[in-house]
């Protein structure tokens, strides 16, 4: 829940702003988004838009004071992505030196790896940074020098701030510092200026030195002063045009306190919170798995789970390797924890799984079952009992892949006896590198064993089990008001939890790949590999303490919960159920995928060149306004369009642009790409006539130049340079991987036979969808027993209830289905995906004729969007519906796509 509530909060302020100066929206350059590794998702995009809008207005207002920005961004949120994105833009704006820095250095190491370390799998670059044509490099530094690399100094507060005061070789000085232009970039912030969150007024005397255990206090002085003052406002009080400076903060939670909420105010520019990253479908689903087990018997359900887990990803995830968590409360007690385990794990028995036999039994036995959306426990230890015993796996298989996979060599424990390791709950050097890589393909941990080392400053994709293996709970109460106040322990507890519900992302048919898939398909077995399972007692005192901890963090959504959706049973029993055939198709890729050929696009391509030298004199037209009518007459008198073509350029130019271009790494013109699209045997191939030979320039240019042998070289490459660029948006655009099939048949039982279970919003569902549901399951016509609509989809079943009388006196049967996302078809020309929300089936007079009509209503405002749904059903209606009848089993099928229904 978002802790602003005033309207001045600056991305307000922004869109405001732009909305009054007429501002369009920004678009994040191809500079970046060609040189980064990852695409951009929508919330990255939106943060970057108000950014890059915010610069033009503080260069509207003449701002000159330091640029200082707050992103809120909730953890997984993709915040270094951001920052690579950012880092990006400063450079092409024209600054050289980086600053990174946390309040703890595990933090900044794993951070090096993300932004230096072009070997490392979370490396968040292109392996070639390339901007204006050239080559960028991006270099570690202890100290800032004037080259034209991309230079980052990874810091923690203690080290900048000795750094800073401490005369030290191989050091930055205060004095360097406030000469250069600086982007500062801190990650999670809010532990950096929580002395707003303490005191009111703030002492300024910094000690001269912060040992690395310096107090939280003395961190927090230093950065009042050493970063804010001394850096940023390079010691002034009053700012100036000379310092352009930039502090750039990243949270993923900034505290609820008002001194700190007011002092970020003019500055959080975007605000991204665990709520909006759940309700968008980038998380893992969190499942609580309380159950009455022994210890032991807890441990063997989670390894069961990632059994389970493994066997199902087996036909659709390469490399798929879930990882448990097991959590002590003290150090001790999680070395111990660490030992037992594996002493179970060498000595299990076939009997050590019988709980699973009374564990299903007294599942079974409690009828009380649960809507809840996270507590789906009890009915997913079912399916994993349910599937051993279909698919007849011996528990003896589950035992060897259990020994096998969390052996001694697969487990970590964060408490290390190794005289090597250095943080407070120890690791190693190398144990570090194995928790920041765990979805490593080379990565064999499968367990991990800790206490508190992993709540914070941890990217992990592929945990999936946390199990609690300690009991009780530390819950008070507040002495003024008397309010329940969560324990420290569980809030430690949910900000672990927070490590686990990132998405592991994988791909299933057209779906989204880093995306949740099945919360319209709960049922679905692959469903497992999109939850995350927090294992502890059945404490109810304990978990409602839980529950209400993540509802105030947003992790869990009281009002979210499983409904099913099913067919009426006497439609079911009915003879036209049973007879009837339903048709639909699938995408497929295109053996034709080009659009056009490079013959067609040669007809279309326009490509124009100005001479730079040109441009220039054109631009002085301006410069003096009593002149500008001579001058523009002259100039234009004076100007001359070469026509010329791809093949009348030198090979060796023609090279030098092509390789120019194909540095970046996903470059379409890089031969190997060129060859896969074009089918080309050799690079040179492609400047003859049968690929680009022929593709026209038109070089504008003064007079004084008679044709192409006049322009120099240098003009000739930054020509096809921009060519190039052009060519290969156009060979993008031209490409159309996939198509949809013709329609095939299905029954009407293997396509909506099986009740479909979806995780709906109650409160959603009780407003808008009840009273019309319960109206509707009276008509014999309807065949849902229940179904969700949107205001749209209410104003067309009221106009179809007033047509049934019409309907019925034409045909036989008449039958609508409300479609819940079981039922898709594919557009024709491009593969595009289409779920129309009704199905009306007919029986017609003739009695071997039938009707499938599809309809889709849609508002206004999406009528134009959705364009492409209404030529496709208009397609499917003159390929099947006008006298070219579907056959089979003797009967005879017309489709028809009625137009998108607007009231």
């Amino acid at each position: 829940m978002s802790f602003y509530t005033r309207s001045n909060q600056l991305f307000t302020v922004i869109k405001d702003k732009s909305y009054e100066s007429g501002i369009p929206k920004q678009i994040v350059p191809a500079y970046i988004t060609e040189n980064i590794k990852y695409p951009l998702w929508f919330w990255q995009k939106e943060a970057l838009e108000l950014f890059l809008t915010n610069e033009l207005i503080r260069q509207r207002e003449n701002n000159k004071e330091p640029n200082h920005l707050m992103f809120n961004m909730a953890t997984g949120t993709g915040k270094t992505l951001c920052m690579a994105a950012l880092i990006l833009y400063y450079y092409k704006k024209g600054y050289r030196h980086f600053i990174f820095f946390v309040n703890q250095n595990n933090i900044v190491d794993k951070t090096e790896n993300n932004f230096v370390n072009k070997n490392h799998t979370k490396y968040l670059f292109r392996q070639n940074i390339v901007i204006d044509d050239k080559t960028i490099n991006i270099r570690k530094v202890e100290t800032f020098n004037d080259t034209d690399d991309i230079q980052i100094k990874f810091t923690s507060i203690q080290k900048l701030h000795n750094s800073v005061y401490l005369a030290r070789e191989n050091s930055v000085t205060l004095e360097d510092l406030q000469k250069r232009d600086l982007v500062m970039i801190g990650d999670e912030a809010h532990h950096l200026n929580a002395s707003t969150l303490r005191n009111g007024q703030m002492e300024i005397d910094v000690p001269f030195e912060l040992k690395e255990n310096a107090s939280d206090k003395d961190i927090e002085k230093s950065w009042e002063n050493t970063v804010l003052n001394k850096i940023l406002k390079k010691g002034k009080t009053t700012q100036d045009e000379n310092n352009k400076n930039v502090l750039l903060e990243f949270t993923a939670t900034i505290p609820n306190n008002a001194d700190v909420i007011e002092k970020y105010r003019t500055k959080t520019i975007y605000q991204f919170e665990l709520v909006d990253f759940l309700k968008a479908g980038y998380t893992k689903e969190i499942n609580l798995v309380s159950t009455s087990l022994e210890k032991k018997e807890k441990i063997l359900l989670a390894l069961l789970f990632n059994w389970y887990r493994s066997q199902i990803a087996l036909l659709h995830i390469t490399n798929f390797k879930p990882v448990i968590l097991f959590r002590s409360k003290f150090i001790e007690d999680s070395k111990k924890d660490y030992q037992e385990f594996l002493a179970q794990i060498k000595d299990l028995k076939t009997n050590d799984f019988d709980f699973l036999k009374r564990t299903e039994i007294s599942i079974k036995q409690d009828q009380t079952g649960t809507a809840k959306i996270y507590e789906q426990g009890k009915s997913r230890i079912l399916q994993m009992i349910q599937f051993i015993k279909k698919e007849q796996i011996n528990i003896r298989e589950i035992i060897s892949f259990i020994q096998n996979e969390f052996s001694e060599r697969n487990c970590i424990i964060t408490n290390s006896n190794n005289n090597k390791a250095t943080t407070k709950e120890k690791t190693t050097e190398n144990q570090e590198a194995l928790l920041n890589s765990l979805e490593d393909k080379n990565n064999h941990i499968r367990a991990i064993f800790t206490v508190k080392r992993l709540t914070e400053g941890w990217d992990v994709l592929n945990l999936f089990d946390i199990v609690r293996l300690y009991s009780g709970r530390d819950e008070r109460y507040e002495k003024n008001s008397g309010k329940r106040k969560t324990g420290e322990t569980t809030v430690q507890e949910v900000q672990l939890i927070g490590r686990g519900v990132r998405y592991f992302p994988f791909t299933y048919k057209e779906n989204e790949k880093n995306k949740r898939k099945f919360d319209n398909e709960l049922g679905n077995p692959l469903r497992v590999l999109e939850e995350f399972y927090y294992h502890s007692e059945n404490d109810h005192r304990y978990l409602d303490e839980l529950k209400r901890e993540l509802k105030n963090k947003g992790f869990i959504q009281e009002n979210r919960e499983i409904k099913k959706f099913s067919l009426k049973k006497e439609f079911k029993d009915s003879q036209f159920y049973k007879e009837i055939k339903v048709w639909k198709n699938e995408r497929i890729e295109n053996p034709k995928k080009r659009k056009k050929t490079l013959i067609e696009l040669e007809k279309t391509f326009s490509f124009e060149y100005k001479i730079k030298e040109f441009t220039i004199k054109e631009q002085q037209v301006v410069l003096d306004k009593d002149k500008d009518a001579v001058l523009a007459e002259s100039n234009f008198l004076n100007r001359k369009t070469i026509v010329t073509k791809i093949s009348d350029f030198g090979k060796h130019v023609l090279l030098k642009a092509i390789n120019i271009k194909a540095v970046k790494d996903l470059s379409l013109l890089r031969f190997d790409n060129l060859r896969r699209e074009l089918n080309i045997n050799s690079i040179d191939e492609i400047f003859t006539e049968k690929f680009i030979g022929n593709f026209k320039i038109n070089i504008i240019t003064s007079k004084d130049n008679e044709n192409l042998d006049d322009i120099s070289i240098e003009e000739k490459l930054g020509l096809l340079l921009q060519f190039f660029d052009e060519f290969a948006r156009e060979l993008k655009e031209i490409d159309n991987p996939y198509k949809g099939s013709d329609f095939k048949v299905f029954s009407f039982d293997e396509l909506f036979g099986e009740p479909k279970e979806k995780s709906i919003d109650i409160r959603e569902y009780e407003e808008k969808s009840k009273d019309i549901v319960e109206e509707f399951k009276k008509y014999n016509w309807c065949v849902m027993t229940d179904f969700t609509c949107t205001s749209e989809e209410r104003n067309l079943l009221n106009f179809l209830k007033n047509k049934i009388s019409n309907l019925r006196e034409k045909y036989n049967e008449v039958y609508l289905l409300r479609n819940e996302e079981i039922y898709k078809i594919y557009d024709f020309e491009q593969g595009r995906g289409f779920e129309p929300d009704f199905l009306l089936f007919l029986k017609g007079k003739k009695a071997s004729l039938y009707f499938q009509i599809f309809i889709e209503p849609k508002g206004e405002y999406l009528i134009e969007h959705d364009n492409w749904k209404n030529k496709f059903l208009q397609t499917v209606s003159d390929k099947y519906g006008n006298g070219n009848l579907l056959k089979v089993e003797n009967k005879e099928y017309k489709l028809i796509g009625l137009p998108l229904f607007n009231e």
